[in-house]
């Protein structure tokens, strides 16, 4: 199912009333395509695994502050 989005030409338009006298329809793409539940797994745990790096990283720096 496509989106369409409503455009209008310069020369078209009239400022006067604010109207296009000849509206012509602009195809729109999905925005994100669909995942299977494994990409989303291996997103999930790419996120985990960031996640986890950054708090070690802070442990370490608050342990090397207090030596």
């Amino acid at each position: 199912m496509s989106a369409y989005v409503q455009g209008c030409y310069a020369a078209d338009y009239d400022p006067a009333t604010n109207t296009c006298t000849s509206v012509y329809l602009i195809p729109q793409t999905a925005g994100l395509p669909a995942l299977s539940l494994a990409d989303a797994q291996s997103i999930g745990a790419a996120c985990a695994l960031l996640w986890a790096v950054a708090w070690v990283i802070r442990r370490m720096m608050k342990q090397i502050d207090q030596a």
